[in-house]
């Protein structure tokens, strides 16, 4: 699937392509936008041409736990889980930085399962958040807190395609679900081995992420 903006370059089918054409509506926002809360029901499903996404896990408690990102080319597969069991959202999702994607309206979800590509399509998308979230799950459950942090960081900063950060212990905390002086001990920790500079609500990558 093209990451191009234009939604002929979508897909080939040519039915598809009009159908996508005829409802998908472009929309842009800024970065620090909140897409979807937590509780709420969701109206459409993004397919992003630019920019990227985060996505969280949010408890009714109201914690938070960094998922993964979406990246041009991608859409949200609990998003998809959500809208096709009529359930409301699971998790938050941010614009990391200005974004611009193409909103399908929840009801072409099921109606395009008629068109082979867009189950295709469908089916790699769940097929890479499920691995996705095995990663996350491996992190949780076997990884020590500063390689979790370590990896949140490099993921972040392939995410914007930069080195500095602009992110807060606090909001570490939270997206890591860990205790703020937890936090800041892990940074400094990061600080200490030499693979990041910090300064005010700022964040710089040393060591080389690919």
């Amino acid at each position: 699937m093209s990451t191009n903006r234009n939604p002929i370059q979508f897909f080939a089918d040519a039915q598809l392509k009009q159908e996508f054409e005829k409802n998908a509506v472009l929309q842009t926002v800024k970065a620090g936008t909140v897409l979807m809360e937590a509780g709420r029901y969701i109206k459409m499903m993004p397919i992003l041409t630019k920019g990227c996404i985060r996505v969280l896990r949010q408890s009714e408690d109201g914690k938070e736990t960094f998922l993964y990102h979406l990246m041009p080319g991608e859409t949200c597969a609990l998003s998809l889980t959500c809208c096709s069991t009529q359930r409301p959202s699971e998790v938050k999702t941010i614009a990391e930085e200005d974004t611009e994607f193409w909103a399908i309206p929840i009801q072409y979800i099921e109606e395009w399962q008629k068109y082979k590509e867009w189950r295709e399509f469908i089916g790699t998308t769940y097929q890479n958040r499920f691995n996705r979230l095995l990663e996350v799950i491996d992190q949780i459950a076997f990884e020590n807190l500063d390689k979790r942090l370590w990896k949140y960081l490099k993921a972040r900063a392939l995410a914007q395609k930069t080195q500095i950060l602009q992110v807060s212990h606090e909001e570490i905390a939270q997206e890591l679900n860990i205790q703020r002086e937890s936090a800041t001990r892990l940074i400094k920790k990061l600080k200490e081995m030499g693979y990041i500079e910090t300064g005010r609500n700022q964040i710089k990558i040393l060591k080389r992420v690919v």
